[in-house]
């Protein structure tokens, strides 16, 4: 594939250009590789520190249609990959993970942001603000509710790593409570 501009790329991203998406892959992908593999990651985590890096990209450019960079595209998904990882790295340092119970932090219990007294009100809001979040996040939060692993999510939805899973999942699940919260029944509710 000839050598694309910074421009073309971006064309290319607003028009989801599966060339284009490959042309980034073979160019960017390992230098992240690179980066994460000489920080105590593995090429699981690099895969999906890229893919975030992307998407991040994605919406920056769907946002905003007068988008420019300010550097070469390879620099700038790199800085995005790295900063991620900074991040994942810090938030690895927070966590303690019990090595008896791996499988703890897969659990999620959807109980609304604050008591709310009605139930059958409370499953009506949860069921329709469900309906509302991305489609990816509606199959990741159902399956994890039915205690799949992440590993069996991944395969089932066709991710490339669980770690993909667990990220998107806390994702997922802020998102949902944060629409929750936004939901006029549920402010009557917690006003009542």
């Amino acid at each position: 594939m000839k050598r694309l501009s910074d421009e073309e790329i971006l064309i290319g991203l607003r028009k989801r250009d599966n060339r284009v998406l490959q042309y980034i892959y073979k160019n960017s992908f390992n230098p992240i590789k690179q980066l994460i593999l000489s920080n105590t990651g593995s090429e699981s985590d690099a895969e999906d520190i890229f893919q975030e890096a992307l998407i991040i990209i994605f919406k920056k450019v769907k946002e905003e249609q007068d988008f420019e960079l300010t550097s070469a595209f390879s620099t700038y998904i790199y800085s995005i990959a790295r900063l991620l990882w900074l991040k994942n790295l810090r938030n690895i340092k927070k966590i303690e993970i019990d090595p008896l119970n791996r499988d703890h932090e897969e659990r999620i219990e959807f109980e609304p942001p604050s008591p709310v007294q009605d139930k059958d009100l409370r499953m009506a809001i949860y069921q329709r603000t469900l309906l509302k979040i991305p489609e990816d996040c509606q199959k990741i939060l159902r399956l994890t509710a039915q205690d799949i692993t992440s590993k069996e999510i991944a395969r089932q939805l066709g991710f490339r790593s669980e770690g993909y899973v667990r990220k998107r999942r806390h994702f997922c699940k802020e998102y949902l409570i944060n629409k929750i919260k936004e939901d006029p029944d549920y402010q009557a509710m917690i006003e009542d």
